[in-house]
Formats: structure tokens, sequence, C-alpha cells
């Protein structure tokens, strides 16, 4: 008896050292890297387990870049359902008479992540079947589904005009984003915006020159001058001749001028008049609804968000948890509020969880990686199951995972979200090993070298892979 209670206890302490552990090709790669181990916290567990395969400081709070997004997704998904579709409504406050409003257009804004320009076109498209031709009054912007104060995340990295810094609004349309094509052509180099705007002024400063594409964006300055509602984009420095064509991504013009930029070249293009301007201003009670556009469904969404890792999106989500669920106009805080009631009705608590924005872009956002791990397996045992998963990156397939573990034999056998800031890296997510089981695995590195770490998480992924 003695030695059966023996031999169980050395089997136990055996299974916590081997716990403990980071697999040595990981320790191998993070030493390579001049990573220390105190920086990095792991945590891998199987789905049907009680108790992790590896625990590595699973319990010390870490910054995990875009990885929150894994929690704001499926809060998302749990709190107002995978078919949830925000919904976009365009009312008048006057009379029409033979295709002429005598009055406003006012639009109501509700949030919608992914509200397109083609969706801004074909929302015009109905309203002209609607009997309307001649708007005599204003575009009126209804945002207040949002409140309109937020932090200010541009702040952390000093870019105010890059798309992932770019803040929520109950109205954003196009993802606030204006795309700026370089082509050569004969000789010369010409740069174009899309959308067409002539709120947008492009001067084009820029050489170019001969050699290599390579850092193309390094090479280029940009100088944003904002006019009132318009904007000058001025581009200097060099661009290669070898690049051919390429397209930046900016965030160049305030809110209300983009949307009614979009809105009045699509209404004119359509043979649609306006006489008016635009303003912001709320709904009128005796306001008469003219047509209802609705998202893509909530499942469909999520997976633009966490493909690519699209952080505006996510904070719009973030924020219609909070008015859905806590109040309205809703602000960060009031997601915060709801993702973290969600979180301890599920008995999940997680005193070191801080959020800010849902998204990851923070300084501040951390949680354990045994916290991930754990809304992880209860996201797996979730009817939002299907839906979650197959929103994540696959590796060596889409999304932001699309060039990692392309030699590995994991390539196609995980669904993982990547996260990186300066100063942190992490991956996490699920990994189905060649044997047909199932892995939560989590690693977050929160070093200097950090963004040096990527070949040690594809290690981790590799290693579970293979486990016998």
């Amino acid at each position: 008896m003695m030695r059966l209670l023996l031999a169980s206890l050395l089997l136990g302490m055996s299974t916590l050292l081997h716990a403990a552990a980071i697999p040595e090709p990981v320790s191998e790669l993070l030493r390579k890297s001049g990573i220390p181990a105190e920086n990095v916290a792991v945590y891998v567990q199987r789905v049907d387990q009680s108790s992790p395969l590896v625990d590595h400081q699973s319990d010390r709070p870490m910054k995990t870049a875009s990885t929150m997004k894994l929690l704001s997704t499926y809060a998302g998904l749990e709190l107002l359902g995978p078919g949830y579709r925000w919904r976009t409504q365009v009312y008048h406050d006057g009379s029409l008479e033979d295709g002429v409003l005598h009055g406003n257009l006012i639009i109501q804004g509700r949030g919608d992540p992914y509200l397109l320009a083609a969706d801004m076109r074909m929302m015009l498209e109905n309203l002209r079947l609607a009997g309307v031709e001649d708007i005599q009054g204003d575009i009126v912007l209804d945002t207040h589904y949002f409140a309109r104060r937020f932090h200010d995340t541009a702040e952390f990295d000093g870019k105010p005009h890059a798309p992932y810094n770019a803040v929520p609004n109950a109205f954003a349309v196009n993802i606030k984003s204006t795309s700026f094509h370089f082509l050569v052509e004969r000789g010369k180099l010409a740069i174009e915006a899309d959308p067409i705007l002539p709120e947008i002024h492009i001067h084009n400063q820029a050489n170019l020159v001969r050699g290599e594409c390579g850092d193309w964006k390094s090479r280029l300055r940009f100088v944003v001058e904002p006019m009132g509602n318009e904007v000058a984009v001025t581009f200097k420095g060099d661009y290669p001749l070898a690049c051919g064509s390429k397209t930046l991504e900016l965030n160049v013009l305030e809110d209300g001028p983009y949307a009614y930029g979009l809105f009045r070249s699509n209404w004119l293009s359509l043979g649609g008049k306006l006489q008016g301007g635009w303003r912001y201003g709320v709904l009128p009670e005796d306001a008469r609804l003219l047509l209802t556009h609705d998202s893509l469904p909530l499942s469909e969404i999520i997976r633009t968000i966490n493909k690519y890792s699209n952080n505006l999106m996510v904070r719009q989500l973030f924020l219609t948890m909070g008015a859905e669920r806590v109040s309205s106009p809703a602000m960060e805080a009031d997601g915060v509020l709801a993702v973290k009631a969600w979180l301890a009705s599920k008995g999940l608590h997680f005193p070191e969880l801080v959020l800010e924005n849902g998204s990851g872009l923070s300084r501040h956002e951390q949680i354990t990686a045994r916290h991930m791990a754990a809304f992880l397996l209860a996201a797996y045992a979730s009817p939002v199951m299907p839906e979650y998963l197959s929103a994540l990156p696959i590796p060596s397939v889409d999304g932001t995972m699309a060039n990692r573990l392309r030699h590995s034999e994991a390539r196609g056998s995980a669904h993982l979200k990547t996260g990186t800031i300066n100063g942190v890296s992490a991956l996490a997510g699920y990994v189905h090993d060649r044997r047909g089981r199932r892995w939560v695995a989590v690693i977050m590195v929160n070093d200097p070298k950090a963004s040096s770490s990527r070949a040690a998480q594809d290690a981790l992924i590799d290693w579970i892979y293979h486990r016998p």
C-alpha cells in the first residue's frame, strides 16, 4: 500500500513538474531571442481535461494586445446573439411631394461596424426607390447611440491617422478609411484617393526614384492638414519605381464630413438633388421612417474582426454591448460593465482583468494566461462555439496567420488570434493535433524584444500538434 501511495505521489509530482515547464523547443527559441522566461506566460490544456499540460506563470497578469479581441467577440456572440444585426435607419421631418423632400433627411446610426461605401450606395438607391429625388433640407446625422467621449488611442504610438487608431462613431462609414493608390504611369507617379471625395485634396510632392521596393512606406512621409470640413494631404519623400502600384490606408477626414461626402457623391451620381448641407442632430419624435438598412449578422462581422484584427470594428461591438446591456449613449465604461457582468454570470471571476476598449489597442488591458484559457474553454463548450472558432485565423491559410507555420504540419490545423503592440506579442486559440484532439493554447510575451518571439510561439503550436 505504501509503495502504491508513493508511486501515486511521485506521478502527481511528475505531472505538476511537467505542467509547469515551457516545452524545450519553445524555451530554446526564447533564449535565442534574448527573452527571459519570466517575461512569458504559457498555458496549454486539452478541452476535454480538467488540468493543464503546460502551465508557466499563468497567474501573472499580462498585457494582451489584440488577443483581447477573443474576449470581446465571445462576449458579443453570447450577449447579442450570432444573428444580431445593426440597424441604420433613414427618416425625414418634413413632407414628401412629387419626389421633393421639403425638410431634412435624418440618418440614425446605431453603431454598424461594417457599413461600407457600397452599403451607403445601396441605401441611397433604396431612397430613390422610396420616391425621394430632391432633398431641400439638410442631412442630419444622429449619432447619439454612442457617447462622443473616447480614449485617444493615437497617443500611445503617435499615429493619429493610422486606420487602427480610428475612434468609434455610431455612424462610422467605410471603416472611416481612405485608400491612397500610388500609380506609376509613363514614368510619373500619380496618387489617387478612394473613395474620390472633393473634401480630400491631395498634394503630390513625392519623388519617383530607382531602386528596390523594400519597405516603401518608411520612405514616404505625409502631412494631414484639416481645413474645416475638408482636408489637405501632402505626400513627400521617395517612391521606388520598382514598387509599381501600391496602396496606403489612412484615416484623414473627420466622421461627419466623411459620411456626408460619401452620401453626397453617391446621391448626385444616382441623379438625386441636394440643396442643403449637413449637421449633427437628434431624431425628432415626429420624424417619419423612409428606409432601414440592416448590417451583416454578428457571426459574419466577427470574422472580419478576428481574421484581420480590426480595432475600430471591435470597439464598435464593445460599445454596442454597453448600449444594449447597460445604457445609451454608451461609453467604453458601459462596455466594460456589460462584459464583466456577463463573465460573472458564467462563474468566471477574473480580478486582474483590465478592459479599456475591448480591442487590445491599449497599454492597460490585461489578463492572466490561465483566465484567457478559461474563457476559451468556456467558449468551446458554448452553443456559439462553431461561429466563434470559424472566425479565427487559420495558420498558413488566412487572416493574420496567413504567413505563419507555413512549413509546419500544424498548418491549417489551428484557429488562433494574434496580438502585437510595442513590447507585447501574444498568440491564443485552439489547436487540433495530429490525433484529432483539441487543445486550448495561450502564450503571451511582455518584453522589449517581444516581436522576436513569433518563432517560439509557432514552435509551441507545432509542439502541441505533434503530441504523442
